[in-house]
């Protein structure tokens, strides 16, 4: 660290002032070589400094992309848990509409069995009509009626 210390006392103080002054003090005019080298230091320090303006505000567009894409996210992850309670309510629904389709198929078929049977009952309860010879009619009727109900 002494060393460190050292070399910084012993630099040119001309170096870190901001206008470009000679080193010597007795010229009044800087060499062409010192004012060359004087040039390329304020342009250096400049360019430096534009530099660092340049990486400030990337960062600080960075920042500014990072927090939007945080409230995206933010945003998107309510909106699928939303989405995902919608679409758990619409599987029950869905569910309980199958259940009471399936129950009203059944109820659907034993009332088509019943008004079958009823047809057939009020077929063979009907007046006898006239046979046209063979089995007879009512004999005939019933037969009919007991094979449709097996």
């Amino acid at each position: 660290m002494l060393l460190l210390n050292a070399a910084f006392d012993a630099l040119d103080p001309s170096w870190f002032d901001a206008d470009p002054a000679p080193s010597t003090a007795g010229s009044a005019q800087p060499s062409p070589d010192e004012h060359k080298r004087l040039r390329r230091k304020i342009s250096n320090r400049e360019s430096a400094r534009r530099c660092r303006m340049r990486k400030q505000r990337h960062l600080e567009e960075l920042r500014a992309e990072s927090a939007r894409l945080l409230a995206l996210n933010r945003d998107m992850a309510s909106r699928v848990g939303d989405l995902s309670h919608r679409c758990l309510l619409f599987r029950r629904a869905n569910h309980r509409l199958q259940v009471e389709s399936a129950a009203l198929s059944r109820r659907l078929d034993e009332l088509r069995r019943l008004v079958f049977l009823r047809q057939v009952l009020m077929v063979t309860a009907s007046p006898p009509v006239a046979s046209h010879g063979g089995f007879g009619g009512v004999g005939c009727d019933q037969a009919w009626a007991a094979s449709l109900i097996a």
